[in-house]
């Protein structure tokens, strides 16, 4: 502050409280002075994001019961067939209900014949109503427990024994492969997941204060590391939840292309700037702002090639370093955005 002092002096005060402070040649380096920007009306909101699979196009494949892993015949990344086997899984639970599923239908094929002769007898007349209501309602349960073991064995394919083979639900690539050899798998454990590799698009993480500014078919922009020209998307949905740490909600975006669409991979991070059409403000860096007696804020513009004019300025809520001005500022005027505590301590040394 020494050196400041001494090659700072006032000029003539404009009021009372505002003194304008012009600066020694040799003191400037110590300031950092811009030019305000006109405000615009399209701006972009730009936020980390990475690829992934579009909602509904990445299928779970789980353990049906418990079972021991015996053999894998995918690997990660790979592409599968529809149908095609991603690993054979060996369960003595598989068992049982393969023969619960075989004596069912037996005890089906006892009860409906059973049926069948008491309906035969009460036609002849030698037949009750009572025995033939209750064939009738033991063929039911019989129906009733092969329907329910039947549900249960389709879940293990078509194999026989203790054997289940896990396969692919759709054509795709293997995006989780959760299962390794040897492993037991509790029932409904998730042991695959296979991802439609023509459907795959971006998430990004935008803070919870731009989401207002954010509409479903909004354009955006995608750079990738391994792209050198940026991508184009559309946003197709904005998240409806807050992530209680970051304080940044997920945007789900279509990528535009099929060249695009070839070269990604799930996982793969990226930036997105968002085209968002709000209200036009201009905005200024914090560093360059000044708070007086806990209410006024104040910027130093410079009026002269040494001069300096303390600005009362109205301004609205900071937002990732920037603060918009509501008043007090005009374009083009130039603004001290280091420096300004310096210069306000040599104006308060003046009053």
């Amino acid at each position: 502050m020494a050196l400041l002092a001494a090659t700072l002096c006032a000029l003539p005060a404009l009021s009372e409280t505002l003194p304008v402070v012009k600066v020694q040649p040799s003191a400037m380096r110590l300031l950092e002075v811009v030019p305000v920007q006109a405000p615009e009306h399209g701006q972009v909101i730009w936020a980390p994001a990475h690829v992934e699979f579009l909602s509904g196009q990445l299928d779970s494949v789980t353990a049906p019961l418990q079972a021991r892993v015996v053999t894998l015949h995918v690997q990660l990344g790979q592409s599968v067939k529809a149908g095609a086997p991603l690993a054979t899984l060996v369960s003595a639970e598989a068992l049982r209900v393969r023969h619960e599923t075989r004596a069912a239908r037996l005890a089906l094929d006892t009860a409906q014949a059973e049926y069948k002769r008491h309906q035969d007898m009460v036609a002849r007349g030698v037949g009750t109503e009572v025995e033939l209501r209750a064939a009738q309602a033991r063929y039911k349960e019989a129906e009733q427990e092969l329907s329910r073991a039947s549900g249960t064995a389709a879940l293990l394919g078509g194999e026989t024994g203790d054997r289940i083979v896990l396969r692919a639900p759709r054509d795709g690539v293997v995006a989780q492969l959760q299962a390794n050899l040897g492993m037991v798998a509790e029932p409904g454990a998730v042991l695959f997941a296979v991802g439609n590799a023509k459907s795959l698009g971006m998430v990004a993480h935008v803070f919870e204060m731009d989401l207002p500014n954010i509409k479903v078919g909004s354009t955006a922009r995608v750079e990738l590391p391994a792209r050198t020209e940026p991508a184009q998307a559309k946003v197709l949905q904005v998240g409806a939840v807050v992530d209680a740490e970051s304080r940044r909600a997920p945007i789900m975006l279509s990528l535009q292309g099929q060249a695009v669409q070839e070269s990604l991979r799930a996982g793969m991070q990226a930036r997105v700037g968002i085209a968002v059409d709000r209200p036009a403000q201009m905005m200024v860096p914090i560093s360059a702002v000044l708070i007086k007696d806990e209410s006024r804020t104040v910027v130093f513009v410079q009026t002269a090639e040494n001069s300096f004019e303390p600005r009362r300025v109205e301004l609205g809520l900071p937002v990732r370093g920037w603060v918009p001005v509501i008043s007090g500022l005009k374009d083009g005027e130039r603004i001290v955005v280091r420096g300004a505590l310096m210069l306000d301590g040599a104006a308060s040394q003046m009053l």
